[in-house]
């Protein structure tokens, strides 16, 4: 299988915590690789011990909430990643959703966008090291210095922002570094990238200074419909157990009758039979090698700077081989 570019390509292997994977990532010339956490092991837990086993691929945690941890405790942990990995982190913010931030941490699900705002600056005060006070809404640290005996690598580590909602992408194209969208459909992202550019010329800047970096279902095949159907399964997992949250994207797209009925079937199997090809190539790139090709230079024409590929949760480790192998950048 000839690799599909050689422009920037990154890897997500969702919350699978293999270095054998991440070796052969980094073999294979992937620019960098990223981890959630959900309510799993910790983003950071797993990114270190990547480090120790690496050289040269970027270390990205994503997405990783802002309710959580205070500003201070992620960037100490965020500038100790970029310490043991000799400058490889970058740092996925979002904003999460109530079924984690208060089903699973127990906190309040408030006012998340000025709470990004205002992490996303303490963050990069904390590296910075400005040994000053900070009053804000949400955070008033006295100090947002760390200690002499620990000097960040870099005082500065990209920050993206998992942004969803037209308001959000905007606050990403004024404060982060580059945007992570997921599950995002073609039409929509397109529309997403005017909300980016707004955004940014609100701080002054050009949308280009923003890093368009999206977490991309990437369902790989020789069989088309083996892969349509790998991908669906995928989607109905976020449709099903997950409402509220990825579905008003698709419903914003149009897709208000396939999410109903995927929602009311009996089964997750019954599911992906209600949702149409259409659909679920909408919101990633699905079928033969060729197929994922084209779909993957359709995006980057639209704005995507990096591809985070991302195998549906169903591939097993020869299926996510498969898939790493297929999209492998052109020279590796």
């Amino acid at each position: 299988m000839r690799p599909v570019t050689s422009e920037r390509t990154a890897l997500s292997i969702g919350l699978l915590d293999d270095l054998g994977v991440v070796r052969e990532a980094e073999r294979l010339g992937y620019e960098s690789i990223w981890t959630g956490e959900g309510q799993g092991k910790t983003a950071f837990g797993k990114l270190e011990r990547w480090a120790t086993a690496t050289d040269e691929i970027g270390l990205g945690a994503s997405i990783v909430n802002v309710y959580s941890r205070t500003p201070a405790v992620l960037a100490q942990a965020t500038a100790t990643l970029d310490a043991h990995s000799d400058g490889r982190a970058s740092l996925g913010l979002g904003v999460a959703h109530p079924g984690v931030v208060e089903g699973f941490h127990g906190v309040p699900f408030e006012r998340p966008l000025p709470r990004m705002a205002e992490y996303i600056g303490l963050v990069r005060r904390y590296l910075a090291g400005v040994d000053e006070p900070f009053e804000g809404e949400f955070f008033s640290p006295e100090r947002t210095r760390f200690w002499e005996a620990f000097e960040p690598v870099r005082s500065t580590v990209p920050i993206y922002n998992a942004a969803l909602g037209p308001g959000n992408v905007r606050l990403t194209g004024e404060y982060a570094d580059g945007w992570l969208p997921y599950l995002y459909p073609v039409d929509r992202f397109r529309e997403a990238m005017g909300w980016l550019r707004e955004g940014a010329e609100r701080a002054g800047r050009s949308v280009d200074d923003v890093d368009v970096a999206m977490y991309l279902l990437t369902s790989v095949d020789e069989d088309a419909d083996a892969a349509y159907r790998a991908a669906a399964h995928h989607v109905v997992q976020y449709l099903r157990h997950i409402p509220g949250y990825y579905e008003g994207i698709a419903r914003e797209a149009g897709y208000d009758d396939e999410v109903d009925a995927a929602q009311a079937a009996d089964t997750d199997a019954d599911a992906v039979d209600e949702l149409s090809e259409g659909f679920v190539e909408s919101v990633g790139v699905v079928g033969t090698p060729d197929d994922v090709r084209a779909q993957l230079d359709e995006l980057r024409d639209a704005g995507l700077d990096l591809p985070i590929v991302r195998a549906p949760m169903s591939a097993d480790e020869d299926g996510l081989r498969d898939t790493m192998a297929a999209l492998a950048p052109e020279g590796s």
